[in-house]
C-alpha cells in the first residue's frame, strides 16, 4: 500500500507543478492581450462658465478630437491627441477659438468588454480671442485630465465614452464619443498558445 501511494504521489507531483507553471504563465501573459497602439476619433461638447479678464463666459459647442495611443501592457499607457474646442462666446460679443495638443498617461482597467480609464498630463493650448474691436491671440501649457470607459464592439473595435477638464483660463469641460481601433501586440497569441496544457 505504502508503494503504491509513493508512486501515485510521485506522479501527481509533476502534474501539479505542471498547472501551476501554466497558470502562472497565463496570468503573466493575460496583461499582453489588450497591449498595442491605438487610434480614436470622437464627436466632443465643450464648454465654459468662466469669467476671464471681468469677460463672463457661459457657452458650449460641438466639437471634434483624436488621439494615437500605445500601451506596453493593459494597465498603463501614453496618449498624444488633439481637441477642439469649437467657438465659445462671452456675454459681451468677444468670442474665443482653439484646441490643444495633449499629452497623457493612462491607468486603465478591463472588466470582460467593459474598461475603465483615467489619464491625466500637459495640454498645449491655443486660442484666437475676436471682439469687434481687437482681435488677440493667447497660448498656455496647462494640466488636464479625464476619465472615461470603453466597450468592445468587434475584438479590436471599441466605442468610448469620456470627460475631460482643461485647467486653462477658460476652464474648458468636454464630454464626449466615438471609436478606437487597437492593434493588438502579435507576439501576444504566440506566448499563449506556448503554454502548456496537461
Amino acid at each position: 500500500t505504502t508503494e503504491i501511494y509513493t508512486l501515485s504521489l510521485h506522479d501527481a507531483l509533476p502534474i501539479c507543478l505542471t498547472k501551476v507553471l501554466a497558470g502562472a504563465a497565463i496570468l503573466s501573459v493575460a496583461p499582453l492581450a489588450n497591449a498595442g497602439f491605438y487610434v480614436g476619433a470622437g464627436i466632443y461638447n465643450s464648454g465654459t462658465d468662466e469669467k476671464i479678464d471681468n469677460v463672463e463666459f457661459d457657452d458650449d459647442d460641438t466639437s471634434g478630437g483624436l488621439f494615437l495611443g500605445w500601451r506596453p501592457i493593459e494597465l498603463v499607457g501614453a496618449e498624444v491627441g488633439y481637441y477642439d474646442f469649437g467657438e465659445l462666446e462671452a456675454d459681451n460679443g468677444t468670442k474665443i477659438e482653439g484646441g490643444a495638443v495633449t499629452f497623457a498617461g493612462l491607468l486603465s482597467f478591463e472588466l470582460g468588454p467593459v474598461g475603465l480609464y483615467g489619464k491625466g498630463g500637459v495640454a498645449n493650448t491655443d486660442f484666437d480671442v475676436k471682439h469687434p474691436s481687437f482681435k488677440d491671440d493667447e497660448s498656455s501649457t496647462d494640466a488636464f485630465g479625464g476619465v472615461g470607459a470603453t466597450i468592445d464592439l468587434m475584438d479590436k473595435l471599441y466605442v468610448y465614452g469620456e470627460f475631460m477638464h482643461f485647467d486653462n483660463d477658460a476652464g474648458i469641460d468636454m464630454f464626449g464619443a466615438g471609436l478606437r481601433f487597437q492593434r493588438s501586440e502579435e507576439h501576444t497569441s504566440e506566448l499563449q498558445s506556448q503554454v502548456p496544457s496537461r
